[in-house]
């Protein structure tokens, strides 16, 4: 059976979405796995036929086999659009950042005053000094005032630039909503999985189809 070793390690995807993922992420990838199973035999059955007719030649069932595996290629294209428009880790990716910017607690006075401390505090700082004096906590939550002091600093007035910015965004996002943020983790491990079982059938099949190229056509173009 022609990219049998390709199913077999999309299975042993799949039997570790079953085991790692949350029932609907795990029937997503199943979903995939189907639809490369679904083509895989497409591309058997076809083959079979070919290799069964009498009145074939070698370089004509050499050449029917190459069309074939093209047409698997272009049917396996249309399989990956339609995943690259599953974008469930980007969609859990916002809804934990709007959260975070939703809880922020505005009315809160002496929040604010506390926060304008800390920034008095670090006002003449670096970045490197301040990364360096607070260490690991400014990235693994445990220091909401300070991440909170940084983040609502006026404008103009930033302690860091805008690319830390962003991952005191996502730490603040994360720790605020530890659930939220696990969800996410598993449609990213979902969309890595997914993305696994399409490299398997890609290089499968450019592989298989490599094999049927004329071996004067190959050396051609290695000279070329």
């Amino acid at each position: 059976m022609m990219l049998a070793h390709v199913l077999s390690q999309a299975h042993q995807i799949l039997e570790e979405a079953r085991q790692n993922l949350s029932v609907d992420m795990a029937t997503s990838i199943e979903q995939v796995y189907r639809t490369i199973e679904t083509l895989i035999h497409f591309v058997n059955r076809e083959i079979e036929i070919i290799e069964n007719n009498v009145n074939l030649d070698e370089h004509a069932k050499r050449t029917a086999r190459r069309e074939v595996l093209e047409n698997a290629g272009r049917k396996f294209e249309v399989i990956k659009t339609k995943r690259a428009n599953l974008n469930l880790d980007q969609e859990l990716q916002a809804k934990l950042l709007n959260a975070s910017e939703s809880a922020k607690d505005v009315d809160s006075l002496l929040k604010f005053l506390r926060e304008r401390e800390v920034r008095d505090r670090l006002s003449g700082m670096t970045e490197a000094q301040i990364k360096s004096h607070f260490g690991d906590s400014l990235f693994d939550g445990s220091n909401p005032l300070l991440v909170d002091a940084i983040l609502n600093a006026p404008q103009g007035f930033e302690l860091f630039p805008e690319t830390t910015l962003k991952k005191l965004r996502w730490t603040r996002a994360i720790t605020l909503n530890p659930e939220l943020a696990s969800e996410f983790e598993m449609a990213r491990e979902m969309n890595s999985m997914s993305n696994k079982m399409l490299m398997l059938v890609k290089n499968g099949l450019d592989s298989s189809r490599k094999k049927e190229i004329p071996v004067a056509i190959t050396k051609k173009n290695i000279t070329d």
